[in-house]
C-alpha cells in the first residue's frame, strides 16, 4: 500500500467518524411527555401537542366532531404507561402501556378508551373490543390553554387527578395507586406500644435534653406525639415498615397523610418480656437521633 493511498484511507475514515448533524424537525404538534411517581408507581403520558393556531372552536368541528373516537394529541396516538396496577376513573388498569382515546360528546361526560394496541396513528381509531378499558371522564370549562396539555394538578400519597386540557375544555379523571404501606394497625397489635416513653435527643440543638413520646391508638391507627409538641410533626401516624420498626406519617390540616418519613426517620423498638420497653430513632444515614425508655408503670 502506497503512502498516498494510506493517507487517503485515513482521511476518509476521519470524515466518516465526524458527527453528522440531524436535520431539524419542526412539527405543527411537537412531541411532549409527563412523568409522575406516586408511592412507587410511575405514570408516563407521551403525546404530540397540537396548538389552537387561532381557532376559537375546537370540539364539535370537522377536526374533532361529536361522536368521534379521538386521541387527545396528534400524529401517533397518545400513550399512557403505568409501572404497576392502578385504578383510573374507578376502573382497574393493569400495569402496561395503552393508546389513549376519547369518545367526544356534546353533552355530559366523555368516554375514555384505553387500548393495549399502543402504536396507532391518530386517524385510525380502534374498533370497540373486549380488551379495552372504558370509563367516563368529567368535562368542564377552564382558563384558555393554547397548546394541548396533559397534567397531574392534584397529588396525594394514594393517587391524584389526571387532566387533559385544550382551549377552554378540560377533561379530568381520578387516579388511585396501590399503597406500599398499610397505615392502619389493629388495636390488639397497637396495645403493647401504648403509653409514655422518656427519650433523650442525641443530635441537634436539643442534644442531651430529655422529652416524652406519647403513643395512642385512634381511628384504627397507632399515633404518636412529642412532648413538648413538635409544631412541624404534630400528632403523626406510626406506620409499621418491619415487625418492630415504624416510620412517621405526617398529616395535613384536612387529616390526610401527605408524607411518610421513610427512610428519613425510623423508630425501632425493643421488647422486654414481650412488651416494647425501649426505642431508638435513626436517620437515613443511620445516625442515632434519639434513645428512649418506657415510663415505669
Amino acid at each position: 500500500m502506497t503512502a498516498g493511498l494510506r493517507a487517503a484511507i485515513v482521511a476518509a475514515m476521519m470524515i466518516c467518524a465526524l458527527p453528522v448533524a440531524s436535520p431539524a424537525q419542526i412539527r405543527a404538534s411537537e412531541l411532549g411527555s409527563i412523568t409522575q411517581m406516586i408511592d412507587g408507581t410511575k405514570l408516563t403520558i407521551t403525546y404530540s401537542r397540537p396548538r389552537t393556531r387561532g381557532r376559537t372552536k375546537l370540539f364539535g368541528t370537522p377536526a374533532a366532531h361529536w361522536g368521534e373516537t379521538w386521541t387527545p394529541g396528534a400524529n401517533w396516538a397518545t400513550t399512557l404507561e403505568v409501572s404497576k396496577d392502578v385504578t383510573i376513573g374507578g376502573r382497574p388498569v393493569p400495569k402496561g402501556k395503552y393508546a389513549v382515546w376519547m369518545i367526544l360528546k356534546e353533552q355530559g361526560d366523555w368516554t375514555m378508551v384505553l387500548d393495549p394496541d399502543s402504536h396507532r396513528f391518530h386517524m385510525d381509531p380502534p374498533d370497540s373490543a373486549a380488551r379495552q378499558i372504558r370509563f367516563p371522564v368529567t368535562i368542564d370549562q377552564a382558563q384558555f390553554v393554547d397548546v394541548l396539555t396533559w397534567s397531574i394538578p392534584e397529588l396525594s400519597v394514594g393517587g391524584g387527578t389526571i387532566a387533559m386540557q385544550w382551549g377552554t375544555t378540560r377533561a379530568t379523571m381520578k387516579l388511585v395507586v396501590q399503597p406500599s404501606l398499610k397505615v392502619e394497625l389493629a388495636e390488639s397489635e397497637a396495645r403493647p406500644y401504648l403509653g409514655k416513653f422518656r427519650y433523650t435527643e442525641m443530635e441537634g440543638r436539643d442534644s442531651g435534653k430529655t422529652k416524652e413520646l406519647i403513643l395512642t391508638h385512634e381511628n384504627g391507627t397507632l399515633k404518636a406525639q412529642f412532648e413538648p409538641n413538635d409544631n412541624w410533626m404534630g400528632k403523626f401516624a406510626m406506620i409499621r415498615v418491619a415487625p418492630e420498626i415504624f416510620a412517621p406519617g405526617l398529616y395535613d390540616k384536612s387529616g390526610e397523610i401527605y408524607e411518610v418519613l421513610r427512610p428519613d426517620m425510623l423508630f425501632t423498638f425493643k421488647r422486654v418480656a414481650g412488651r416494647p420497653a425501649t426505642f431508638e430513632v435513626r436517620y437515613d444515614d443511620d445516625t442515632l437521633a434519639a434513645r428512649g425508655v418506657r415510663f415505669p408503670n
